[in-house]
Formats: structure tokens, sequence, C-alpha cells
């Protein structure tokens, strides 16, 4: 038998501390790739939160002032308030944040548009920003230059041109205070005019029972002034002739007080259109929106102005249930093709059930109100005026 030769116990330490060695600089390498990766990208959500939030106070100062160097002031403020890898964010203002148009159509954001509706904010984390770039902590053991990490948070938020309409109730339970929401209307329309963008449009559709389009959408902007000129002359409607006061042939003894509220016999329950129907209202708005040429991408808004429960006249449990039903499907319909509703409830003596069917009518991001003091409704307009949210789009 040949002898058996044993390598040396020491030549296989020796081995395996060249095995572990090169090992370890792997493991060490891969643990520095991690750390970093978690570090870069906390600097980019970081960057993010910043840029969504700056570009959000931009577009909502921009709505409220239609300022574009107050807006870039109030996007200064929020980014620096938040929080970059341990210090302030701050970002190169006339690099960083861009006020332009958003077309909603391509999705595309041009700082040259003949009208600005957006902004797009940029927060940085580069060697050339003013954040600096990101100091990695272990991969330049490896030769790899901290200025090849980088974090870049772009944001664009734009205002969604808006097309509202007032649905107004001008029955004969208003008539003592349709001079108020008559104001109040007014101020709505004059804050929109205001702060309005080249594509918003208003109109108001006015009902009692049935319901009547008694100011086509328009472009607020453009036509501002005959808009208001119309709103001027809005006052409640008289309905006292036949048949709604049963006199028969229809002999017209006593014209509506309004000149264009003869609504016609049109609606499902047209004999009681002397009632109130919100939902004839809310149905002629929604036909407005959708037969008109409306824009596909604008923010539909609905501001629903009442001051009774819904009814009709001679009152039938059959027939009040109806109605009351017919605005409740209404209101779904809005809702399900994006239509927002805003409810504003007049209600001076209190009715419980006025107060919780308007309320049930609010859908998207409106909102209910209700006052007994009609001197409210213009405070309440404008509040609606200006709470039409914007949208951070990219």
């Amino acid at each position: 038998m040949p002898p058996i030769h044993h390598r040396p116990a020491g030549s296989r330490r020796g081995n395996y501390a060249m095995l572990v060695g090169v090992s370890f600089s792997v493991l060490l390498g891969f643990a520095a790739l991690a750390v970093d990766a978690s570090y870069v990208n906390l600097a980019s959500v970081q960057a993010q939160a910043a840029a969504d939030a700056g570009a959000h106070a931009a577009v909502v100062e921009l709505r409220q002032s239609g300022d574009v160097a107050q807006a870039r002031v109030a996007a200064e403020a929020i980014i620096n308030a938040n929080n970059l890898m341990g210090a302030a964010a701050l970002v190169d203002s006339a690099d960083d944040i861009q006020f332009g148009g958003w077309n909603f159509a391509d999705r595309s954001f041009d700082d040259a548009a003949n009208y600005v509706n957006a902004v797009r904010v940029n927060v940085r984390k580069t060697a050339d920003s003013p954040n600096g770039a990101i100091d990695t902590l272990m991969v330049r053991m490896f030769g790899v230059s901290y200025n090849e990490a980088q974090a870049n948070a772009p944001s664009t938020a734009a205002l969604r041109f808006r097309e509202i309409l007032i649905v107004q109730d001008v029955t004969g339970s208003f008539r003592e205070e349709i001079g108020l929401a008559r104001s109040a209307d007014l101020g709505f329309l004059d804050a929109i005019y205001n702060n309005a963008n080249p594509g918003d449009r208003i109109g108001m559709v006015t009902f009692v029972g049935d319901a009547e389009t008694w100011t086509d959408l328009d472009f607020v902007d453009a036509n501002y002034a005959s808009i208001r000129t119309q709103w001027e002359t809005l006052d409640w409607c008289n309905r006292n002739y036949w048949p709604w006061t049963g006199y028969s042939p229809p002999t017209f003894h006593d014209a509506p007080h309004m000149t264009d509220c003869n609504y016609g016999q049109t609606g499902t329950y047209s004999y009681y259109d002397s009632g109130t129907n919100q939902g004839s209202g809310l149905n002629q708005a929604l036909d407005v929106f959708f037969n008109s040429g409306s824009d596909v991408y604008a923010l539909k808004t609905i501001v629903l102005v009442s001051d009774g429960k819904p009814q009709c006249i001679p009152s039938s449990s059959t027939c009040d249930s109806a109605v009351a039903f017919e605005g409740l499907v209404a209101a779904d319909a809005a809702d399900d093709e994006n239509v927002s509703i805003y409810s504003v409830s007049f209600n001076d003596t209190y009715d419980a059930t006025q107060s919780a069917y308007m309320e049930s009518l609010t859908r998207g991001y409106g909102r209910f109100y209700e006052t007994p003091d009609a001197n409210e409704l213009e405070a309440i307009l404008s509040e609606i005026a200006a709470s039409i949210p914007v949208a951070l789009v990219e």
C-alpha cells in the first residue's frame, strides 16, 4: 500500500482565510449598495413630497389671487418648510418653479402658453442644485463619486377649467328673499370672474316644479358683462295662472313675475310644475353639461340653491315622493358623470325634512350649507366659489 500523505492543517486555514476575505469584500459591497440605495430612495421620497406640496400651494394661491408672483412665493415657502435629508428643501426659483399652460387632452405642459393654469415644480438634490448632491455613505470606498447619486422630483399641478351651473329655486315661497338670492348669485359670478381661467364657463338653470336653462354655459372672461346683465333681472316666478290655479281655458291672466319662467309641460310631473322639484333643476343642468359641447376635461360643478322640500301643488304623497325620488336619481346620475353638487338650503322656519333632503343631494367634493337667514346666502356662495379644488396632474 502506498503511503498516505497528509496536507498540513495550516495550509487549509490559509485558503479559508483568503476565501473569507474575498467574500467579505463582496458582501461589504452589496451592503454599501443597499445602504446607499436606501439613502437615495429616501432623498427621492422627501424631494417628491416637497415638490407636490409646493405645486399644490402655488395653484391654490393662483386660484385665489390670480397672481403668478404670489403663487411663486407660496410655492417656495411651502417647499422650504419641508425637510430634505436633514435640512430645509430649497429651489432655484427661476429654474425649478415654472408657470404655464397644462393641456388636459394630451397631458402636456407648455411654459410658453398664452394662458397660465398650471405650475411645474422640481425639487432636486444634485451637484448643481441649491440642495447639493446626495452625499453617499459607503460606495465611495469603491471609487464611485457621490455626485453620481442624484434625486430629481418634478410635480405639476393644474387648475382644471371650470364649468359651473347655479340651479336656482324661483318658486313663490322664495319671493320675499329672491333679491338676496340674486345678490348671492351675482357675488358668486363676480368671484369666479375675478379668478377666471380662459376656459371657465358659467350658466344658470331656474326651476319651480319644472326647469329651464335660463343662462347657457358661457365663457366667464369674455362674456361676464352680458351674463351679469341677465342675472341682475333674476326674480321669483309667479305661477298664478291656469292650470295651476284651476282656470280653464288657459288664459294667462296673471303673467309670470320673471319673464322667462314659462317652463311648459315637459316634465314627468309637469301638471304640478308650480311645486318645488329640485330634481328637475338637476336634470336640466346635466342636459346642459352633456348636450352643449362642454369640455370633457372641465371640472363640472352644480350649486343648488333652494328654500323648500320637494313637493307638488296640489300636494299628494304619491307625487311628492316621486318628485323627491327624481332628485335623488338626478344626483346619483351627476355623481356617475363626476359632476359635484353643492347644496344650499335656505330654511328660515326650519323644516327637518327639507334639511335632510337637501343634504342628501350633495355629491363629489360638494358640501351642504344651510341658513335660516337669507342675508347669509352671499357669504355661503362666496365660500363655495373659493372652495372648488385643484389637482396634481403629474
